[in-house]
Order: structure tokens, then C-alpha cells, then sequence
């Protein structure tokens, strides 16, 4: 165990700590001075794959290992607390299918992931395709990784569109991606995540499949990264329950989220919408429903990215009719952007004759480059105050259209 291994990141908005050091390198994009130990005495891993069970020792009082190549790892890898990793520029580690890693550090002697240039991006980061329960990312410094990666481009990837990947991650500083923090793909599992601090990444602390949202909490800091929301996608119809928390932390939902099973936004969240984005509440192909019921002092914001109308397009009620579709105590702007037949900030649509239920009481409407609140009113039940119980401002095609 070596005290003096310890390093300074930065001194940030949220206080952090000062850890001391010696032999100062600098990362370029952020102009963040970034400690470096002595790597004389490094043990070089030059090779590609690591096929045999492998423990990662603290070896110096310095660098203990540098990686110059993608390693894949296709055993069993534990490294030891106190152990720094550098990568050469182009490097990553691996973790596939038949492989774990296990990086377990401590409180005062925490397990150090570093680039040997200094630069955002210079190294892959560590991707995990694994689902061995072995994963785990404890007390780990994590840093300047996003590089060019088919997995991901981030500081850590877990999953991808073919492994189902499990890990832990507690306790970690993940910083200076080039790109994002953290990336989970759809399917892949984030155990025990909390008192992670994510910060000073490019883009986003985290990017993720929108059905596992839930499993965030407030557990985790964010700070002072290029773009200061939680990503969530979906690429395919989401079937499985969807719940959007009251976090520190602002949702954005990037391209199209089809809903399939419940959409659940908590009272007090912030949801942004992204570019072009859309939510279809889908009773046609599934059992759709949507609840965004917020409190006088506890409303629901789900607002463009940035101010304009018509930025994202709709949420769309495809069908619904389950007693549980509500809007309450929510603002909805700076949506509208259709060019179909229904025009709606809100729309509820029958398709293939179904039916819809919808209640929308207490919200501000606004800022919509259509209609506020389109209704195909044949088959469809609303409440009856729909019109007076919302305030409506700047809706460019009228504030509620009844087809």
C-alpha cells in the first residue's frame, strides 16, 4: 500500500478534495492539471489478449503497469488496490464474454486508470461484455479515456448490441472523456452504483437504454460535464416498465421511445427532449400508458433542449385507453414538430380503430410550433375541463384541435 500514490484531478465547483503528488503532466482540452507518477519502472504489457487468470499487483512506487495495446481479457483479471494503469494512446482493456475484471481499491489507496499522453481520448476506456458477477469497479480513479472504440465512446462501456454485460461500480471518479462518462447498452446491468463522482467529461456523464433509468438515484454526483444531462434511447419498442426519477440530475431523451408497458415521469423530475425527439405511448402493438403527475410544488418540466419551438416533435397517445394515461402539474414545450396529419405538441391518435383515454389537468402548454393538444375525438374520452384547466401560450396552430 503506497500513501503516496494519490494524485490531484482538479480543483472543481463541488469542492473536491486536493490530493498531492508529484511530476505534473497537462491535459490540453481543459486545461486541468493532472498528476502523473514516475513510470521508470513499469511493467509493459505489450501483447493482445490476456487468456489465463492474471492479478495486477502495486508493484512501485509509481506506474505499475503500461498498456500499449486493445487488450482483451478472456480470464479472470484482478488488480489490486493502489495499482496505476497507464495507456499508450490507442490502448484500451477488453473484458470479453469468458472474461471479469475486478478492480477493487480502497479509501486511501484507490485503483488509478490513466492515459501516458495526458489528452482526452488518447486511450479506448475499459469495455465489459461481460456478465461474469466478478465485474466490479470499486474506489477506481478513471480518466482521459473516449477514444475511437466500436463499443462506445466513453470512460467505461458496458454491453453492447450483442453481450448483455453486468458490473458493480462504486465509489469511482470517472473524468475527462473525451465523450461521455459511462455508456450501458440495452440489456446490460449497472449494479450498486452509487457514490460514483462523474464529472468533466465532454459530453454526457452517462448515456443509456431508457428502461433502465430506474435504476439511478441520487446516490451519484454530476458536475461540470459538456453537456449536463442523463442521456436515455431506445433503439427497439420498449416493453419493460419505464420510470423517470426526481434526480439531481436532468433527463434527455435523444430520438424516438416507443412505449409498450408503463412511462412513469415522478413528481419534480426535469425531462428535456432532445433534437427531433418523440414519445409514442403505444396501445396499438402493446399496453401502453403514460403518468406524468406532478404537485403544485413538485411539477413535471419536459421542455426542449434549448429554448424555440417545434425542436422535438410530440408525446403521442397511439391508442391508449388505460385509465392510468395523466397529465397533471406538468409544463410541455417547445415541441410541435410534425409534418403529419395530427398536429399536436400532445396528440391523441386511433389508429386501427382503437380507442384512447387521456387526463390533462393543471399543466401549461407552450411554445408549440402546433396545435397545443390534438384530440381525435371519436373513440376518445378526456376530461371535460381539458380546455379550462390548462393555460395555453404561443401554441402557433391554436391551443386544443378536437378532429
Amino acid at each position: 500500500m503506497k500513501s503516496n500514490k494519490l494524485y490531484t484531478l482538479a480543483i472543481l465547483a463541488s469542492g473536491l478534495m486536493l490530493l498531492n503528488s508529484c511530476s505534473k503532466k497537462q491535459d490540453d482540452l481543459t486545461n486541468l492539471p493532472v498528476e502523473r507518477k514516475d513510470d521508470g519502472q513499469a511493467q509493459i504489457i505489450d501483447y493482445s489478449s490476456i487468456s489465463n487468470d492474471m492479478v495486477m499487483e502495486d508493484r512501485v512506487n509509481g506506474v505499475d503497469y503500461i498498456i500499449n495495446k486493445n487488450v482483451e481479457v478472456s480470464a479472470n483479471l484482478t488488480i489490486k488496490p493502489g495499482v496505476t494503469v497507464m495507456f499508450a494512446d490507442g490502448a484500451g482493456l477488453q473484458v470479453n464474454e469468458e472474461g471479469s475484471i475486478t478492480a477493487i481499491g480502497a479509501v486511501s489507496n484507490e485503483i488509478f486508470f490513466t492515459s501516458q499522453s495526458g489528452k482526452r481520448g488518447a486511450w479506448k476506456g475499459i469495455t465489459i461484455l461481460s456478465n461474469n458477477n466478478h465485474n466490479v469497479l470499486s474506489y477506481c480513479k478513471i480518466e482521459h479515456g473516449g477514444g475511437t472504440n466500436s463499443f462506445g465512446t466513453a470512460n467505461v462501456i458496458v454491453g453492447s448490441g450483442a453481450n448483455n454485460a453486468v458490473v458493480e461500480i462504486s465509489n469511482c471518479e470517472i473524468t475527462a472523456s473525451y465523450k461521455d462518462g459511462i455508456v450501458i447498452s440495452e440489456g446490460s446491468t449497472v449494479k450498486n452504483f452509487v457514490a460514483n463522482n462523474i464529472f468533466t467529461n465532454a459530453a454526457y456523464p452517462i448515456s443509456m437504454n431508457i428502461a433502465d433509468a430506474s435504476s439511478l438515484d441520487n446516490n451519484n454526483q454530476f458536475s461540470n460535464n459538456g453537456k449536463e444531462f442523463i442521456r436515455v434511447t431506445a433503439s427497439n419498442t420498449v416493453t419493460k416498465p419505464i420510470t423517470l426519477k426526481n434526480l439531481n440530475e436532468s433527463f434527455l431523451v435523444s430520438g424516438v421511445i416507443t412505449a409498450a408497458n408503463s412511462f412513469t415521469i415522478n413528481a419534480g423530475s426535469r425531462v428535456y427532449m432532445d433534437n427531433d425527439a418523440e414519445v409514442v405511448i403505444d396501445g396499438v402493438e402493446g399496453a401502453g400508458y403514460f403518468s406524468a403527475v406532478g404537485t403544485q410544488s413538485q411539477p413535471i418540466t419536459i421542455s426542449a433542449i434549448y429554448n424555440g419551438t417545434g425542436v422535438w416533435n410530440s408525446i403521442k397517445f397511439r391508442s391508449s385507453n388505460s385509465n392510468n394515461n395523466h397529465i397533471e402539474y406538468c409544463t410541455i414545450s417547445g415541441g410541435g414538430m410534425t409534418n403529419q396529419g395530427w398536429e399536436g405538441m400532445v396528440s391523441v391518435v386511433n389508429d386501427n380503430g382503437g380507442s384512447s383515454n387521456i387526463i390533462i389537468r393543471h399543466s401549461s402548454i407552450m411554445n408549440s410550433a402546433a396545435t397545443g393538444i390534438y384530440i381525435q375525438s371519436a373513440n376518445s374520452e378526456y376530461n371535460s375541463d381539458i380546455t379550462s384547466s390548462n393555460t395555453f401560450t404561443n401554441c402557433a396552430k391554436g391551443d386544443i384541435h378536437f378532429e
